[in-house]
């Protein structure tokens, strides 16, 4: 369809965040053997919009932990927002991903 030929034709043109060359490791390493660059291109475009969502997510769970819900904070307090793990870790848990932590060792 025509569509699809411009949907194919917008893929060879887009720079994907994650290298061809590491979509590839990863793709070989999970079994896929890929001679077709389109589907490379198809599967870090689709990493690139998972990595998004996450991050946005977790964005999200850190303004809330640091700002409450106080709607009347000036968006130019919100510039020095930190990231933590725990708001990562908050935000793969909705994409049932599921960080495990390492007990620490404490001193005696």
């Amino acid at each position: 369809s025509k569509e699809f030929s411009q949907f194919l034709g917008a893929l060879e043109e887009y720079n994907p965040t994650f290298p061809e060359n590491l979509t590839r490791y990863y793709m070989e390493r999970a079994g896929f053997s890929v001679k077709d660059e389109r589907i490379l291109k198809l599967v870090s475009l689709a990493a690139d919009k998972a990595m998004s969502q996450i991050i946005y997510e977790a964005k999200q769970v850190a303004t809330l932990r640091q700002h409450g819900n106080k709607s009347a904070k000036r968006k130019s307090d919100r510039t020095n927002e930190s990231f933590e793990i725990d708001d990562l870790e908050a935000s793969l848990s909705q994409f049932r991903i599921y960080i495990r932590k390492k007990k620490r060792k404490t001193e005696a």
